[in-house]
């Protein structure tokens, strides 16, 4: 009984990080940008282990973190400071924490004429921060960005955002949002001018389908509650057992 009790918490525990990851992709279903997180679970048996804990045949349970990448939706918005990249790539912005990488392209200028994101993150050109002059007499039509990424006021070229990409997207970390880290093994590839493929007016959506996740939900939580009444009625016998035992 005691084994069965052990072996039921045992997969609550993957199952509980499931509907973690499950809910965080529901609540970022409308953010732009965002890449929906998988969870994968493998059975680790190390002979050793096993027998000097006394499990048995069982093994050891490992959950593994896997973000999906592939494109979300392009929804026109008509705002020349939208920008979606097609294919391959992320922007590059600057935080308090260093350097980021994000496929969230719903920018806007401050006051100072710098382009940010909307959480104020500066946004990266070739030569630093992208900076807009004469921003009084600016009006947005008169702000053209090429797919390539350059970005021309009144036809006049200005700067070229920085898109770059890495040889295997699946070491980023995700930070919040729609934010990615690079660990200091990774290093960022500019993207040659002719290969980047940017959409102005343009928002990239996430790539969380809706009802697919509310599904798992459901079936993830049925079966955390399945495993939660067998743990009670095995605990309950366990409890009986004690009890003849005293008599």
């Amino acid at each position: 009984m005691i084994k069965g009790i052990h072996t039921a918490g045992s997969g609550m525990l993957p199952m509980m990080t499931r509907i973690e990851v499950i809910a965080n992709n529901l609540a970022n279903m409308n953010t732009s940008g965002f890449k929906r997180d998988e969870v994968f679970t493998k059975l680790v048996k190390d002979a050793a282990f096993i027998q000097a804990q006394g499990k048995g045949n069982e093994g050891e349970t490992q959950v593994e973190h896997v973000t999906d990448f592939s494109d979300g939706v392009l929804t026109p918005t008509h705002n020349p400071l939208d920008l979606a990249v097609q294919g391959r790539g992320f922007f590059v912005v600057d935080t308090p924490e260093g350097l980021r990488y994000t496929r969230n392209g719903n920018f806007t200028l401050t006051k100072d004429g710098s382009l940010v994101t909307a959480q104020g993150h500066a946004v990266m050109g070739r030569n630093g921060m992208v900076q807009l002059q004469d921003l009084q007499n600016l009006h947005h039509e008169q702000l053209t960005i090429a797919e390539s990424g350059d970005m021309f006021v009144d036809g006049k070229s200005i700067t070229r955002l920085r898109i770059v990409d890495f040889a295997d997207v699946r070491g980023l970390v995700k930070e919040s949002g729609s934010l990615f880290a690079a660990p200091m093994t990774m290093q960022p590839q500019d993207i040659k001018e002719d290969a980047v493929v940017l959409r102005q007016g343009f928002l990239e959506g996430s790539n969380v389908e809706g009802l697919e996740e509310m599904i798992a939900m459901v079936e993830l939580t049925r079966n955390f509650e399945s495993n939660q009444r067998m743990i009670q009625a095995l605990d309950g016998s366990l409890d009986k057992t004690n009890d003849v035992g005293r008599l």
